[in-house]
C-alpha cells in the first residue's frame, strides 16, 4: 500500500482558486486512493485508509467527495494527477499535470503538451447564475 494525497480544488470543478490538501490516503493504487476517497456508503474520512489533514468546515461532519478539477498526488512516480473538469479539450480525463500549485492554475501541461482552460466553465456558470 501507498500513501496517496487528495488536493481538493477550493471552488469545486475548477483549478484556477487553488487547492487544500485534504487527507492522505492508503491504497493499493491510484483507483483505489480514488474509490475511498468518494462518499458512497458512508462518509469518506470514516475510512480507516483515510488520514484527514483539515479542518472540516464548520457544521459539517464530512468533506464532498473527490471529484473534476481535483488532484491526486501517487507516491508512486511522485506525480501530480489532475481530474480533468469542463472547460478544457481533454475534460474527463485523469491527466499527470506538469505544473501543479497549490495556488491553483488554468492552463496547464500534461507530459509536455500546454492544454489551455477554454472558458466554457466560467461562460456555463454566467448562463445558470
Amino acid at each position: 500500500m501507498n500513501d496517496y494525497i487528495i488536493y481538493h480544488a477550493n471552488n469545486f470543478s475548477t483549478a484556477g482558486d487553488g487547492f487544500t490538501e485534504v487527507a492522505v490516503v492508503s491504497a493499493y493504487n491510484m483507483s483505489d486512493a480514488y474509490r475511498l476517497s468518494n462518499n458512497i456508503e458512508s462518509s469518506w474520512i470514516e475510512n480507516p485508509e483515510v488520514l484527514l489533514q483539515c479542518e472540516l468546515p464548520k457544521g459539517q461532519d464530512g468533506l464532498r467527495s473527490t471529484s473534476s478539477g481535483d488532484v491526486i498526488f501517487d507516491p508512486t512516480d511522485e506525480k501530480f494527477y489532475f481530474l480533468v473538469p469542463m472547460g478544457y479539450e481533454n475534460s474527463g480525463d485523469t491527466v499527470p499535470v506538469d505544473n501543479f500549485n497549490l495556488d491553483g492554475f488554468l492552463d496547464f501541461e500534461s507530459n509536455g503538451v500546454l492544454y489551455k482552460e477554454d472558458g466554457f466553465y466560467n461562460e456555463r456558470c454566467k448562463e445558470v447564475a
